[in-house]
């Protein structure tokens, strides 16, 4: 565990929910802090008795979407920066188009499943002018779902906590790496077929 992961958790213990809500609020709006362990231990601690678990879950879940929807806006008003030369491009064009279709389950599980993609794919949602209900409704499910899930490993297993976080962060870590892996693949068919005289 690092200096900053002790710090934090005695900051919590000192500060109670006020310092969960902050946190996950930090990291969703792109600070790298460790969430998901900040939420196991809120969870072991509401077991515990030293947090309260309505004002746990509430603060979680405010504090994770508060931090989406300002990302999402940074995505969006730094589109004023963005030179004219890039957003008409045919590849923003279709990333913007791609989006439109899919960014809803793509906001939906970055949020609980792919979470290190989560920053990347609300900047993008922003950015592409993807429209802010669906995007909220896509983060207050999947926040909830995150929230529950691993808050609630962390109250379940209050004494194994520390050994569960990290094996969250191991599956996360090899579950990024599947999908970097067939989407490279993905990419490498489509740009063949894509070629003059692919396919005769």
């Amino acid at each position: 565990m690092t200096e900053v992961s002790e710090w934090l958790l005695t900051a919590l213990l000192n500060h109670g929910n006020a310092l969960l809500g902050g946190t996950l609020f930090l990291a969703a709006f792109g600070v790298p802090l460790p969430a998901t362990m900040m939420l196991m231990a809120a969870g072991a601690f509401t077991r515990q008795g030293v947090l309260p678990l309505e004002g746990a879950l509430l603060s979680a879940c405010v504090g994770a979407m508060a931090g989406d929807g300002c990302s999402y806006l940074l995505g969006r008003t730094s589109m004023k920066r963005v030179p004219r030369s890039v957003t008409g491009s045919q590849g923003w064009q279709h990333a913007a188009a791609l989006f439109s279709v899919w960014g809803g389950w793509g906001v939906f599980v970055s949020r609980f499943l792919l979470t290190p993609v989560a920053l990347p794919v609300n900047l993008l949602a922003g950015s592409t002018g993807y429209p802010w209900p669906r995007f909220m409704s896509a983060v207050v499910a999947g926040e909830a779902i995150w929230v529950v899930l691993f808050g609630g490993l962390g109250h379940l297993f209050a004494h194994q906590w520390e050994e569960l976080s990290q094996l969250a962060g191991d599956a996360v870590g090899l579950l990024m790496g599947a999908v970097l892996v067939l989407g490279g693949i993905w990419a490498l068919v489509s740009s063949r077929r894509r070629r003059p005289g692919a396919g005769r």
